[in-house]
């Protein structure tokens, strides 16, 4: 500082005055330049995840701020200390970095040194001014980064400001770079499990398969090798409850392959017929329309939609199922309706039925796995099949609902995307 600014402004001479602005604005100007380059260093962090990147970017822009010869950081990884050299020349790497006379102070009190004059040490031995900040990510000592010069008293408190400010910009480019590193980690980890789980899921659900075909097929045979009438009836029932249970185990086993081929099996769109695939889907539950004397209409001029034929197919499979299960044992005219409608850049279908409906506090979990409302005596179910009707249609892009109302009946909806999703002009529009 010069003498005569410590004078009062109206005391100094015009030259003095004129001086003294000129160096006023010269150390704004100056400061202004350094908060410029802290701010390009700032954005860099935060654009970008890779941490190699981002300390060559700070050795880089450091120089505008300080002047050094060698700029290093000293990180804990994989159980030991390590030096980085970002600028200048190579330190020889040392086992025991936090024993050196320099670094000590600020591994023991994570406070940043200042010396000018250098220090008896294997770290930076040749040269006489360093600064070395701490680094603190959440709280948490990780190191250090490290500023040297051969020239002495070259640092000043200034400068460990701007060493701190500088520490701060590469103390959160560690920690996210670390989440980051740990995220993925993590996420292999689950993806290896989940891989894991889906082959050993499918294993075991292919090995009860087999045996129980075989028990079904006994069940049959048994039945077969007795004239009508024969049979006790005891034994008879026996074998209905075996054969019964054996198809209801079958179709469970089935809703779990389908769930874990869901996972992995890419969509192909097609444009799939929704009137001939509902029609389809009506065949397989014949037997339980006609005993229960279910009138159902289908609208014979259903918009066509884009999607998977077999996987459509099975939506509506699952909801024409829910729609007799829950129709009610006092039904005096149990229907069904099966619609569909274009509706923007999607077609949605419904399928309704005049059944018991459901209770508002069952609507949530509805679609989760392994989750049912609450159904009437003799309704059997482990509440998979609408948990595969939402992930089926969450990998067609489409949406589902129901609207309800207890003792009225049910409407099941869902939409399907009415152009081509996989093409470029489409894809972004349809999210």
């Amino acid at each position: 500082m010069q003498p005569y600014l410590s004078k009062p402004l109206e005391n100094l001479e015009r030259e003095e005055l004129l001086t003294t602005t000129r160096s006023l604005l010269a150390e704004a100007d100056a400061l202004s330049s350094r908060i410029s380059v802290l701010n390009e260093i700032g954005l860099a962090v935060n654009q970008s995840l890779d941490l190699a990147r981002i300390e060559r970017v700070i050795a880089r822009q450091a120089k505008w701020l300080l002047d050094f010869e060698h700029c290093s950081v000293c990180l804990f990884e994989e159980g030991h200390w390590g030096i980085k050299t970002l600028f200048g020349r190579p330190e020889p790497a040392t086992a025991d970095l936090e024993t050196m006379p320099n670094l000590a102070g600020a591994f023991d009190s994570t406070r940043p040194v200042l010396l000018n004059e250098g220090m008896p040490s294997h770290f930076l031995a040749d040269y006489q001014s360093q600064l070395i900040i701490p680094l603190n990510a959440d709280n948490r000592f990780v190191g250090t980064i490290n500023f040297a010069t051969t020239a002495p008293g070259q640092y000043s408190r200034d400068d460990m400001r701007i060493g701190l400010m500088l520490a701060l910009h590469l103390a959160s480019a560690i920690r996210n770079a670390r989440i980051v590193s740990d995220l993925k980690a993590t996420r292999e980890e689950l993806r290896l499990r989940l891989e894991e789980l889906d082959a050993y899921g499918h294993t075991i659900a292919h090995d009860l398969k087999s045996p129980l075909t075989n028990v079904l097929l006994r069940a049959q045979l048994i039945k077969m090798s007795f004239p009508d009438h024969t049979l006790p009836d005891q034994a008879a029932h026996m074998l209905d409850s075996i054969e019964q249970s054996t198809k209801v185990m079958a179709r469970m086993i089935d809703q779990l392959l389908l769930l874990a081929r869901l996972r992995h099996d890419e969509v192909a769109f097609v444009r799939v017929d929704a009137h001939h695939l509902a029609e389809s889907a009506l065949q397989r539950f014949s037997h339980q329309i006609e005993g229960k004397s279910v009138h159902v209409t289908v609208m014979p001029e259903m918009p066509t939609a884009f999607g998977q034929p077999q996987w459509v197919e099975e939506i509506f499979a699952n909801l024409i199922s829910n729609a007799i299960k829950y129709m009610g044992a006092k039904n005096a005219s149990p229907a069904i309706s099966i619609c569909g409608q274009q509706q923007g850049r999607f077609v949605r279908y419904e399928v309704r039925d005049n059944g018991i409906g459901i209770r508002p506090e069952d609507r949530d979990k509805l679609f989760r796995m392994f989750s049912r409302a609450s159904a009437p005596a003799g309704v059997e179910g482990i509440g998979l099949g609408l948990s595969i009707v939402h992930r089926i249609i969450r990998k067609l892009r489409g949406e589902i609902g129901v609207d309800s109302e207890a003792g009225v009946g049910s409407c099941f909806w869902f939409t399907l995307p009415a152009i081509d999703p996989t093409l470029p002009q489409t894809a972004s529009r349809l999210g």
